[in-house]
């Protein structure tokens, strides 16, 4: 009796075994990732040997670059930013869906035994039997879960890809930013300066009688909007610095005294219309998020598939083997799902009500990044004569205060409205870098818009830095 149930095991603990996994546990300490954190320095050798063969020209290779610019800060991002690193494995997760669906189902098996109490005549005391269940489960019901699997596989390509983007934005937003705050700095601490000794003559002219009290006040109140410009200045280029570490995946300190570079900061050039037009047709109709918004829509289509048929009777076969006191038996089962109550109404209205909301949310996509588009690239239009009209007004109050320094230097004018004229100049300084500040940002919000770099170092760089799998 005991001999086929044994010689059954044996051989299939012999088949199954050898194909098990097994488990090691892979603890996160965060102690030692903190410390893994604040290691990181974009001098790394290793680093180095990563990104050698991606560098744009102007840097011949070498790594660390002399000078960090958009094209080296991003680079570095797609390299240690854990955003980055978090979407990579949510693709390797998604991978491993595909194999899970593609795996056939594991038959069962079953054992009954029965003995008699009481010895019978002629009859063995023991009846026992094994008996499986193999589900049918190949065909259409297989291919379904693995074209699934796939689109979710795709899916999580675009996820990374749209990642890729928010750190390549991030990062450069940061630098401009940092190169901006940079500037108003200086010119605040200038304005300082200018002002500082302004409110000291007024308070002597007040002292001497030859000016009103209020001279004084009104010198003291420009000083204090001064000062407070400049903490401003300091606030945002600390802000700066440290999205830009975020961005970039290394800690603030590792940044600390690095060289910046933002070729033709001070002249933004107007994109040619007739590459907008061309970007902005590719944009419509294949922006990673529009092309997520498709994948879903073919996922909820690929549901619907399925719970369509989830609707037809699903057969299951089991063959057996039976020791009936003595006798030896072979059976065969056979099971059948019967669809009375219900012919999956419920989950096939669910799946087409979804499959209706994702093609609403494919439109709903595509309409926004018409959207986005036309309002950056009109923001943009109306950043280039601003930042004209504000240039216009530096250069007049520079040539103001020109005349103001030659007419000190004469003796035509006292050293107050020197000082004022001084303030005037730094004052339009400070509107022609808010001006170009906008200008820049209009260009960033297109380039969202867009989903495609404008910088041709940052252009070179591969689809990857334009949001492409």
């Amino acid at each position: 009796m005991r001999h086929p149930f044994f010689c059954l095991v044996a051989c299939a603990g012999v088949t199954i075994l050898p194909g098990c996994a097994s488990y090691r546990p892979a603890p996160v300490d965060p102690v030692a990732t903190r410390a893994q954190w604040q290691a990181r320095r974009l001098d790394d050798p290793a680093l180095a040997a990563r990104l050698g063969p991606w560098l744009p020209a102007r840097d011949h290779g070498q790594w660390p670059p002399k000078r960090y610019g958009r094209a080296e800060l991003v680079l570095a991002a797609l390299a240690l930013n854990p955003d980055v690193a978090e979407a990579r494995a949510r693709l390797v997760e998604a991978s491993a869906a595909v194999e899970t669906a593609g795996a056939l189902p594991n038959p069962t098996l079953g054992l009954a035994l029965e003995r008699y109490t009481q010895a019978q005549a002629d009859s063995a005391p023991w009846l026992w039997g094994l008996s499986t269940d193999f589900l049918l489960d190949g065909g259409l019901r297989r291919r379904l879960r693995l074209q699934l699997a796939d689109q979710g596989v795709r899916g999580a390509r675009l996820d990374y890809a749209g990642k890729l983007w928010s750190v390549r934005s991030a990062v450069r937003d940061a630098l401009e930013q940092q190169l901006v705050a940079r500037r108003q700095a200086t010119l605040a601490a200038r304005t300082v300066a200018t002002a500082t000794a302004l409110e000291q003559a007024a308070r002597q002219r007040v002292a001497l009688g030859e000016d009103q009290p209020q001279v004084a006040l009104q010198a003291a109140q420009t000083l204090a909007r001064a000062r407070s410009d400049q903490a401003a200045a300091g606030q945002r280029a600390a802000s700066a610095q440290a999205q830009l570490a975020r961005a970039v995946g290394v800690p603030a300190a590792a940044l600390q005294g690095l060289a910046l570079r933002w070729d033709d900061f001070d002249r933004p050039a107007e994109p040619p219309a007739a590459r907008l037009d061309t970007l902005a047709d590719r944009a419509l109709l294949t922006r990673s998020d529009l092309e997520r918004a498709l994948v879903d829509y073919a996922s909820r289509e690929t549901e619907l598939h399925q719970q369509v048929h989830a609707q037809y009777p699903q057969l299951s076969l089991g063959p057996g083997y039976t020791y009936d006191h003595g006798l030896r038996k072979l059976t065969f089962n056979a099971s059948l799902s019967l669809p009375v109550f219900n012919q999956n109404q419920g989950p096939i209205a669910e799946a087409r009500a979804r499959r209706e909301a994702a093609a609403a949310h494919v439109r709903t996509v595509q309409a926004d990044i018409a959207a986005a588009i036309d309002a950056a690239r009109s923001r943009l239009a109306a950043a280039w004569p601003a930042l004209a009209a504000a240039r216009a007004g530096s250069h007049a109050a520079g040539r103001a205060r020109d005349q103001a320094e030659h007419a000190f230097a004469l003796g035509a004018i006292d050293r107050s409205a020197l000082l004022e004229a001084r303030l005037a100049a730094l004052a339009a300084e400070q509107s022609t870098l808010a001006a170009l500040d906008a200008a820049w940002q209009a260009e960033a919000a297109l380039e969202d818009a867009l989903r495609a770099p404008l910088d041709p170092a940052e252009a070179t760089l591969g689809p990857a830095v334009g949001g492409r799998p």
